[in-house]
Parts: C-alpha cells; structure tokens; sequence
C-alpha cells in the first residue's frame, strides 16, 4: 500500500538517493541556474521548440554574440564506415551530429559536433570512445552556450559519458563523470541550456532511470535493475543518469506511446512520488532556479501524483493525473498548475467515451498511440464521471479507470488536472 511518507522515512529516502548520485545536493534543483529543455523525442524539426534551445543558448540576447550549441549524438549507434558517417540522412552517431548541425544553423546557432561513440568501427573514425577524456573536447564543450543530446538509447550515454563501477546487469550504483560530462555540467552550472530528445531527455534523470520495458510486462512481472536488451520487462539504472532533472523520474514518448502504466509501476517500486512523461514533439522547459516547468510544441506533459495513491501488488488506485499543453506551467514546488486557458470544474457535455481496447497502445496490439490521453480528454469534457480500457494483453486483463473527482479540472485546449487513474487486473 502506498500512502503518505512519514518525514523520518523522506529523509531516509533523501539520504539513499543522494548517496546514489554521489553528491549532497538536494532532491531538486533549486537555487541552481541554467534551463533544461526535456523533448518527448519525434522533434520533427519543431520551430517553436528550436527557437527556444537557440534563445536559451543566446549568451546576449539581439546582440553580436550567437549561441553555440555543442551536439552529442553518442546514444546512437556508431557509424560501420567513413560513407554511412558522411551520410546526413543515414542514423548512426556521426550523421545524426551533420543532421543536428545543419539544423541548428538554420535556426542562428553555431554548433560544435562532439566526436564521441561506443565504438570505432574504421580506420579514421573520429566519433571514439575515447574522446569522452580528451581535454580539447572537453574545452571545445565548455566553450558552448547549449548543449543538444540526441536521441537513441540512454545506456549508450552511459556508457560513453559516464565512468561505472562494474555491476552484474549493468544496475550500476556507483558512477562519475568523464571530462566531457563535466564540461555539459559546466555549461548548465554556468547558465547555459541543455536540450535534449527521446533518450537526451531520459539520460538527465536522476537515481532510478528507466532503460526499457512496456506498461504490460511491468504491471505483471514487476521492475528489474539492469538493462534488459530485447526485452519488454520493466528495467531501470539504480544510479541513474545524469542527474540534471529530480524532480521525478522522467521518460518520453511517453503519451504517444502509453507509457503511463509503466512508469507508475517504476516509480512504486523504488519509492518515488512523481513521474514526468513528455509526448512527442513536445517539451517541458525547466527553469532550474525558479523550479517552474513550462510546456511548449504540439502535444502535452503528464505529471504522474502518487502521492496518497493505493498500490498493492498488481494493483493501484488513486494516482492523480495532470496534463499540461502548450502554455501551461508547473510549479514543481506545489504542483500548482496555470493553464493557459481556463480551467473549469465539473462536467462537460455529451456522453463519454467507449471502453478502449488496448488502452496501453501495446506494441503486440492494434498499433493506436496516445490512446489514455485520448480517453482522457474524452472523459473531461463529457458528462461522464469515468471512462474506461483494457489491456491487449489477457490472462490476467488490467482494466483501467480514469475518474472525474472533485479536485479534477479541465479547459478547452485540452489539458486537464487531477483526474484519478486506477489499474485493476481481472
């Protein structure tokens, strides 16, 4: 059952995650400087969310001087030659790094590609592990006002960016940065930017990092500490990574994909409270100092409040769901939420929505995405007082209900807070 912590049992958690990170900063970052800009994944070259990063890495505003963002693309795979690696529409490290570049000019900003991978695959690749511990890469970084971290897979950041103690599985618990890693440290201590897309925003998580699995497989077998490659159990980093955003634990695609049921099974299992999923071509931009987190592109944020909630084995009830759009903020200190249009209370009009099938937008089933936030949406502005949906899975089936309670609201660019989800198996 989860219910609310007593304070000697906050700050034993307290003390477990800052041994985890290694470091005696608070839980949260306040009173630190620079912007995060966590982006869903599926950028799509949003110019809203681009000219954000470029604003933000701006050291002077209109003035002469540009930003200049340093783009680390090492969660990719590495390029398997000297072709593919000059090819700007082919995805491996080195490519992706001409894409981002050739992107990012296009919006006013300098870039510097960081030469870093997991492999070295031909003679003459300048994407090396190794580079991670160069000094002239770590200057080059730290001279840049923003940094970008593309997507992939955020082991691989781990892997190159990071130095591990050696842990059965990959469930590191003990690990610290490489030269470059301090050098992106330095930027967002100095009050530059970091951005970052599907697995770059992943990787700026703190203790307890999601590294793979599906909602379906997690509610029924439960989270696993490594990284499952090929598998769709619930995996996590103990350690984490980098450290940027603990507010709560992060993921993306997260809507899109129907990732809700598995980060709230995460989050129970490690102890944690809060969850922050951001969709596709989406991002939340958190101002470090203010602990004020505000949503920007075409989809929406879900801020996950467990809170209170009831969790027994392979059941929950009673995690507060909110959902932020475009121009909405989050006070991440009180979890107040200022919609960017007006919230209202109570019922809408109309019936509500059908039972969905495959509510968890499985990978195994009809191929829908963002089918919870569709019900959602549905629901508060309908008469209705709940909504439901099932698994695609059976055997054992979860139900889930999404409730209208009296702490719900709801306005006409769809956001919505405080509506209840619940996961019951059947």
């Amino acid at each position: 059952m989860r219910t609310p912590r007593a304070a000697a049992t906050i700050a034993v958690a307290s003390t477990i995650l800052i041994s985890l990170l290694g470091t005696a900063a608070p839980a949260h970052a306040a009173g630190s400087s620079g912007n995060l800009i966590l982006i869903g994944g599926a950028l799509n070259e949003n110019a809203q969310i681009l000219q954000r990063i470029v604003a933000d890495a701006d050291p002077d505003g209109s003035g002469p001087a540009r930003a200049r963002i340093a783009i680390v693309t090492a969660a990719s795979a590495p390029a398997a030659n000297a072709t593919e690696a000059a090819d700007p529409n082919a995805s491996n490290a080195a490519a992706n790094g001409l894409y981002y570049a050739d992107l990012f000019q296009r919006f006013g900003a300098d870039t510097y590609r960081v030469p870093i991978d997991v492999a070295t695959n031909y003679s003459g690749d300048p994407y090396v592990p190794s580079n991670a511990f160069s000094t002239a890469v770590a200057d080059q970084v730290r001279a840049s006002t923003g940094v970008f971290l593309s997507g992939g897979d955020q082991s691989r950041y781990v892997a190159t960016l990071m130095q591990c103690a050696p842990a059965s599985g990959n469930a590191y618990t003990s690990c610290t940065d490489t030269p470059v890693l301090g050098a992106i440290r330095s930027v967002l201590n100095g009050g530059g930017v970091i951005a970052g897309s599907s697995a770059g925003l992943t990787i700026q998580n703190g203790a307890a990092m999601v590294t793979g699995g599906e909602s379906y497989e997690a509610w029924r077998y439960g989270a696993y500490a490594g990284t499952g490659v090929g598998s769709k159990d619930l995996t996590y980093s103990p350690f984490g990574g980098f450290g940027f955003f603990t507010e709560g634990l992060l993921d993306s695609h997260f809507g899109t994909w129907g990732r809700q049921a598995r980060m709230i099974a995460l989050a129970d299992h490690v102890g944690r409270d809060l969850v922050v999923g951001v969709d596709e071509t989406t991002a939340l931009v958190y101002d470090r100092a203010t602990r004020q987190g505000t949503v920007i592109g075409a989809n929406g944020v879900s801020v996950l409040d467990l809170y209170g909630a009831d969790i027994v084995g392979t059941r929950a009830e009673g995690v507060r769901w909110h959902y932020l759009v475009n121009g909405d903020r989050i006070d991440f200190g009180t979890l107040a939420v200022t919609a960017g249009a007006t919230k209202r209370t109570g019922a809408g009009t109309g019936s509500g929505p059908a039972v969905k099938r495959d509510i968890w937008d499985s990978p195994s089933g009809s191929g829908g995405t963002s089918s919870m936030v569709i019900q959602a949406k549905a629901l508060v502005k309908s008469s209705a007082s709940v909504a439901q949906g099932t698994t695609w899975e059976r055997r054992p089936t979860y139900r889930t209900y999404l409730d209208r309670v009296s702490g719900t609201r709801w306005w006409s660019t769809g956001g919505f807070e405080g509506l209840e989800v619940s996961f019951i198996p059947e």
